[in-house]
């Protein structure tokens, strides 16, 4: 990122895009897990200014560089298909400023290069799969595809016209499209739902975004609409930087999977460059220098001050992480990622690993040490009232999601007596021990 806003915008814009990434908690949170959120954000802004970079001038190296941006997002992760209207559209604003410089047979060459890359890399790296296709008869991905979406709409009749076979890749595409139209259990502010709210992400934004997030985008807003009402043209790379985030949060406004703000990292790199690409190009502006400053010095001390538990990261609008699951829970706070900070918890205050345990996540306890006790069914209150040990919950669990409401009640209507990396709430219900008579 600093090596690429460097070259564009220069050294100061580098410094400061570079330091407003690396001390993001949400990215940092999301770039020590190994899933494909935060690779796609890397990939998802390199394919987009790698494309702007292309159609500014056109060359060999720079399609072919683009090219393989796109398809490293493409088979990272299935959400990443956003990318298509975004390059399409912005290939479309470039030709109608200069429809000169971009004939048919540029269109053809560029949409050719980027479609054979995707799809030789999709062979590679679903290797095995493509195998399968080859030598096997694999049913014909229109028999199998679901439709009722529009990318099953799409898949459906590309596999009918081409005689697609129902290729790993195109069938989890489709499978990821059909779950984000039926919904996903979700929370949101002590509600549960099945579908979802077209708002979830617009609150995410606000409270899991830090204050310099949030600056930096209220100073784009305000930048934009002033080019605006003055009617200015806007370089192709400004709107190569504005217009793929744009989309791909309004379009994540529509999906039925509200889980977490790990579907709308893609929009933070952009933010970041674009804020400090538009103050270091304020050259007779003085205030810039000090709002990059500013900027910079608020998203270290806002890392700072929740280090190392990133993934629990609320603004000081929202209240900060003690107040984070009257918002949100799931993988906003909770991912099942403090299971050595417990075991290391207990040794502390209890002198043994031995507690009864409601996880929300997939690591063994056991394989940390942890000796783990189950909880009771809510309606045994027998069983509750002979629990004679620490017990510790998730948060998500806690609030009822993916489980019944009641299956912890027992637990919500006390006090924790700690909140371990802000996602494992422990509770003391340890019988009072009897004093020994004097002697």
């Amino acid at each position: 990122m600093a090596w690429w806003t460097r070259r564009r915008y220069g050294p100061a814009a580098g410094l400061v895009a570079a330091a407003l990434c690396a001390f993001d908690p949400n990215l940092m949170a999301h770039g020590r897990y190994v899933t494909t959120d935060f690779p796609v954000t890397a990939f998802f802004f390199f394919a987009c200014v790698l494309w702007v970079e292309y159609l500014e001038a056109a060359s060999v190296r720079r399609l072919l560089a683009a090219a393989a941006a796109i398809g490293l997002a493409l088979i990272t992760k299935f959400s990443a298909v956003l990318l298509i209207p975004s390059l399409t559209i912005l290939y479309a604003a470039c030709w109608i400023r200069r429809p000169k410089d971009f004939p048919v047979r540029r269109a053809a060459i560029a949409a050719g290069t980027v479609v054979a890359t995707v799809v030789v890399m999709v062979m590679v790296v679903y290797w095995p799969e493509t195998l399968r296709c080859w030598r096997t008869n694999v049913p014909q991905l229109s028999t199998l595809v679901v439709r009722g979406n529009p990318t099953g709409e799409i898949l459906f009749y590309l596999g009918r016209w081409l005689h697609l076979p129902a290729h790993a890749y195109l069938f989890g595409l489709n499978a990821v499209a059909q779950h984000n139209a039926g919904g996903h259990s979700s929370y949101l502010m002590g509600i549960r739902s099945e579908t979802g709210w077209w708002y979830y992400f617009p609150v995410v934004f606000a409270v899991k975004s830090t204050m310099a997030a949030l600056g930096a985008a209220v100073l784009l807003l305000t930048a934009g609409l002033w080019q605006a009402w003055r009617r200015e043209w806007i370089s192709p790379m400004a709107l190569g930087l504005g217009l793929p985030p744009l989309l791909y949060f309004v379009v994540s406004m529509t999906s039925g999977i509200n889980i977490g703000m790990r579907h709308i990292l893609p929009v933070y790199p952009f933010l970041y460059v674009g804020a400090a690409a538009w103050l270091a190009t304020r050259e007779n502006w003085r205030p810039a220098v000090f709002a990059m400053v500013a900027l910079g010095a608020l998203q270290i001390g806002e890392c700072a001050r929740i280090t190392p538990d990133y993934l629990a990261f609320f603004n000081e609008l929202a209240g900060g992480p003690g107040r984070g699951p009257e918002y949100l829970v799931d993988s906003n706070i909770d991912w099942g990622q403090d299971v050595k900070k417990l075991g290391l918890w207990l040794d502390a205050h209890a002198g043994n690993r031995r507690a009864r345990v409601f996880y929300f996540g997939n690591a063994q306890m056991r394989y940390y040490g942890i000796d783990e006790m189950g909880f009771p069914e809510p309606t045994d209150e027998k069983g509750w009232a002979e629990i004679d040990e620490f017990c510790v919950a998730n948060v998500t669990p806690l609030n009822g999601v993916y489980v019944p409401l009641n299956a912890l009640a027992g637990l919500r209507m006390r006090e924790p007596v700690a909140k371990i990396g802000w996602s494992m709430y422990v509770y003391d219900l340890r019988k009072p021990k009897p004093v020994p008579p004097p002697r």
